[in-house]
């Protein structure tokens, strides 16, 4: 056998295990909401280097080039936009009830941090509420720190506008439900908009 009939071999069974182990959606919106987070990483980036540069007066010359790449993380800025709404038709068409609760990134970032609709579908809320903390769990496990309360969920807006205090509760709560719509997408059943209510409300009684 040779390299280039190696290679189509392993080609070919590459993508007979992504067509067995995720749907064309979910190959898109784990890689779209990868790109999502690196060029928000970029544009940070370029933010920082350019409230330096500008700090220090620089001539016009300096300037322009400045303004020439500044357009250039405008553009930056607009590819992830169309990147996010790209991510947000599959989605809402892929895990409705879930991204209902938990808003089209932040559910996507917990899709791809759990590997597969599937594998979100099955974890447990303690799960959810860390997914995104991998970080800081291997630090709790080979350091001993303080155990994470919370991963991606704690960008959620519901989390975002409550005292530290309440956040860990919140986040138990927040978890649950998304472990609910996540086997309410993964068996078929019709978008439940009413987890989202419910989840408000017991938050809102914290």
């Amino acid at each position: 056998m040779d390299k280039q009939d190696l290679r189509k071999r392993l080609l070919k069974k590459t993508r007979d295990q992504i067509d067995e182990n995720l749907s064309e959606k979910e190959v898109h919106i784990i890689r779209a909401i990868g790109l999502v987070d690196d060029l928000e990483e970029v544009t940070n980036l370029l933010k920082e280097n350019f409230d330096e540069w500008t700090k220090r007066s620089p001539d016009e010359r300096a300037q322009k080039m400045i303004d020439t790449l500044k357009k250039n993380q405008g553009a930056i800025e607009e590819e992830r936009i169309e990147l996010i709404e790209f991510i947000e038709e599959d989605m809402t068409s892929e895990l409705p009830s879930f991204t209902h609760i938990a808003g089209v990134v932040i559910g996507a970032r917990l899709l791809a941090e759990a590997g597969s609709k599937k594998k979100l579908a099955f974890a447990p809320s303690s799960t959810m509420q860390v997914l995104g903390a991998e970080k800081a769990l291997f630090n709790h496990i080979k350091k001993k720190t303080a155990p994470p309360k919370h991963g991606h969920i704690f960008n959620h807006p519901l989390l975002q506008k409550l005292p530290k205090t309440k956040r860990g509760k919140a986040a138990r709560i927040l978890a649950g439900k998304l472990s609910i719509a996540a086997r309410i997408d993964y068996f078929g059943k019709e978008k439940d908009e009413s987890l989202l209510k419910e989840v408000e409300v017991k938050i809102n009684k914290l």
